[in-house]
């Protein structure tokens, strides 16, 4: 038979559950770990951390019953004897993780259980004297020896549950470490920056104090080519350059004859004007430039930092199509992007959520970005390339709604 929760205090096992996730982050190869999203290395320890509360089943799956002789002791002389019996067993199916059968709980029961564990059952075991068995008897000696098991595999279920709820909180700290550590490391033998600074003259719907920032390095796969520094916008850079497009589609809507009777690409081009009269790049007076009909970009060298795609709204599938560019212009991953949409404002409301269902619909979505105050103005989206899931990039989606004949 088995002691049950008498192994130890189950918040130390617990704990030690945690800190062996993070000695495994550890032993982890440095192009791994900056090759990988934090967000999905976290979500990797938080599934190996997590521990899966016990359930117990509610009536036994099987039992036996056996003949036995039951020793007794006389009370009055002291001496042992045996006597005719039965051994009766019942079978409980239960799922979970067994180490909440061997540890103590927070709270927890002042006494002794006994059963056998083995591959998913517990094991209980009753004796009755006497010639033959008493289905009554036997039924309360039975649940008096699994109910209280019950009552403590319940209480290291909330202890199971509140260690789980607090997994990603303990272990996204350990991981942004990590990433920095070794990133910080790396930066010794020198930065890889792109220089993205305002113009001193820029107009001001984004604060003008900003230094010239080096950018974040982005990553690749490490069973691809090994990590290696790569030129990306950095989050203050990337939201900056959202806010100003947010602000000329703003202008848009506000004035409407501004825009009156363009196409996209005369759109994009008002955005252009306004992205070039707020940044400028180290070599030239032209940060974002122009590729093809309606694409918004900063290309370093032969890659692409950010891509901008203007598009008005005509359904899904042309939504998924775009999309389909944006991730053709980004090859590898965390990098930023900007999908603009340009909405009739005959059925703005109803495009709304047409819009959100489009992106979650597409192979490429994993999840939703950081929330945004107005989402009719602007949707976060995390993508990940439908051939390598690690591969993220970050999607605004920023709509504005045209009056009639604004755009062609």
């Amino acid at each position: 038979m088995t002691d049950l929760f008498s192994r130890g205090e189950l918040r130390d096992f617990l704990s030690q559950r945690i800190t062996r996730c993070v000695q495994s982050l550890e032993r982890l190869t440095e192009d791994e770990v900056l090759a990988r999203s934090t967000d999905d290395l976290v979500a990797e320890l938080v599934e190996l951390a997590r521990i899966e509360p016990i359930v117990i089943s509610p009536d036994a799956v099987d039992g036996r019953v056996a003949e036995t002789q039951i020793e007794r002791v006389d009370r009055f002389e002291g001496r042992r004897y045996a006597t005719p019996g039965f051994m009766i067993q019942a079978v409980f199916e239960y799922s979970g993780d067994p180490a909440l059968l061997q540890y103590r709980p927070s709270t927890r029961l002042m006494t002794t259980f006994d059963a056998k564990v083995m591959n998913g059952t517990i094991v209980v075991s009753v004796e009755q004297a006497g010639a033959s068995v008493d289905p009554a008897a036997t039924q309360k000696a039975l649940d008096s020896e699994i109910g209280p098991i019950r009552e403590m595999a319940a209480y290291a279920g909330k202890d199971a549950q509140a260690h789980n709820s607090g997994l990603e909180r303990q272990l996204r700290p350990a991981v942004e470490r990590r990433k920095r550590f070794l990133q910080d490391r790396r930066e010794l033998a020198g930065a890889l920056g792109f220089p993205l600074r305002k113009r001193m003259d820029a107009p001001t719907p984004v604060p003008l104090e900003r230094t010239v920032v080096g950018v974040k390095r982005s990553e690749v796969r490490s069973e691809r080519p090994p990590f290696r520094d790569e030129p990306a916008l950095s989050e203050a850079q990337y939201e900056d350059a959202v806010t100003v497009i947010s602000s000329a589609l703003l202008s848009m809507e506000r004035t409407p004859s501004v825009v009156a009777g363009k196409d996209e690409e005369d759109l994009r081009d008002y955005i252009l004007v306004m992205l070039n009269g707020t940044f400028q790049g180290a070599a030239t007076g032209e940060t974002f430039v122009k590729s093809g009909k309606t694409d918004v970009l900063i290309r370093v060298d032969d890659r692409h930092v950010f891509v901008g795609e203007c598009k008005r709204w005509t359904g899904s599938k042309a939504l998924g199509a775009a999309i389909d560019q944006l991730l053709g212009y980004l090859p590898w991953r965390d990098e930023k992007a900007a999908l603009i949409v340009f909405i009739d404002n005959k059925d703005a409301s109803a495009v709304f959520d047409k819009i959100d269902v489009a992106v979650k619909a597409h192979v490429a979505h994993k999840r939703i970005g950081k929330a945004s105050p107005d989402r009719t103005k602007r949707t976060n989206y995390i993508l990940g390339h439908p051939e390598d899931r690690e591969r993220e990039i970050q999607l605004a989606v920023l709509c504005a709604v045209m009056s009639a004949g604004s755009a062609k």
